[in-house]
C-alpha cells in the first residue's frame, strides 16, 4: 500500500504559476504575474500576500497546445 505524500509546510510553500499569452503578444505585466501568483496562493490555501516582495519570471517559452501557438512564462515568488 502506498502512503500519501506529506503536505508541504506552510513555511516553505511558495506560489508558482504559468502564464500563457498568444505567440508574439506583449509580455504580461507585473500586475498580471502578481495576480497569477495570488490565484495560486489561494489554491494552496496560503494567506494572501498583498505585497509580493520578489518574484522571478522565466520565459517566454514557445509552446503549441491544440494547434495554437503560445508564449509561456513561469513565475514564482521568493
Amino acid at each position: 500500500m502506498r502512503q500519501a505524500s506529506p503536505l508541504m509546510s506552510r513555511a516553505t510553500a511558495t506560489a508558482l504559476a504559468i502564464v500563457r499569452v498568444p505567440k508574439g503578444a506583449p509580455r504580461p505585466t507585473d500586475d498580471e504575474f502578481r495576480r497569477a501568483l495570488d490565484e495560486d496562493r489561494a489554491r494552496l490555501r496560503l494567506e494572501p500576500h498583498p505585497d509580493i516582495p520578489d518574484f522571478f519570471v522565466a520565459g517566454p517559452f514557445s509552446i503549441t497546445l491544440d494547434g495554437q501557438e503560445f508564449d509561456e512564462y513561469v513565475v514564482w515568488e521568493r
